[in-house]
C-alpha cells in the first residue's frame, strides 16, 4: 500500500507541475494569438475605410500609439501602408496587397489558434482522465480496506 500511495503523489504532482503549466501556456499562447488577429482586423477596417473615402492625400486620422492611446495624425499618402510581417519586419505595401496580406496572415493565425485549442483540450482531457482515475483508484482502495477489516472482524 505504501508504494501506491506514493504512485497517486507521483501522478498528481505530475498534473500539476507538468500537464496544468503546459495548458496555462497553450492559453496564454492562444491570448497572444487572439490579441494579434484583432490588430490585424482593425487594420483591415482601416484599409477598407481608407477605400471607402476614396481619399488619395491628407487624411486626418487618429492612431493607437499602444495601449489604447490615441493621437492626432495626418496620412500624406493614402494609396501605400506599412503592416507587420511578424516580428519586428515591417513592409510598405499598397492598400490592395496589405488587404491581401491581411486576409491571409488572420487565416493563418486562426489556423494556429485552432491547432493550440485543440492541444489545450488534448491536455484538459489527460488531467481529467489522470485525476479521476486515481480518485476512482482510491475509492476502490476504500472498498478494499473496508471489506477487508470486516472480514477481520
Amino acid at each position: 500500500m505504501g508504494s501506491s500511495g506514493c504512485d497517486t503523489e507521483r501522478y498528481r504532482k505530475f498534473v500539476k507541475e507538468r500537464l496544468e503549466v503546459d495548458y496555462e501556456s497553450v492559453v496564454k499562447d492562444i491570448n497572444v494569438i487572439f490579441a494579434e488577429i484583432r490588430e490585424y482586423e482593425t487594420l483591415r477596417l482601416a484599409i477598407s475605410k481608407i477605400k471607402e473615402t476614396g481619399v488619395k492625400e491628407n487624411l486626418e486620422t487618429q492612431v493607437n500609439i499602444g495601449k489604447n492611446i490615441f493621437c492626432d495624425a495626418e496620412i500624406s499618402d493614402c494609396q501605400r501602408i506599412i503592416v507587420k510581417l511578424g516580428g519586428d519586419i515591417f513592409a510598405e505595401l499598397t492598400l490592395d496587397r496589405a488587404e491581401q496580406y491581411v486576409e491571409k496572415r488572420i487565416n493563418l493565425l486562426n489556423e494556429r489558434a485552432s491547432i493550440l485549442e485543440k492541444e489545450g483540450h488534448s491536455i484538459k482531457a489527460r488531467i481529467h482522465l489522470i485525476l479521476s482515475s486515481l480518485n476512482q483508484l482510491e475509492l476502490y482502495k476504500e472498498d478494499t480496506d473496508t471489506s477487508h477489516q470486516s472480514k477481520m472482524d
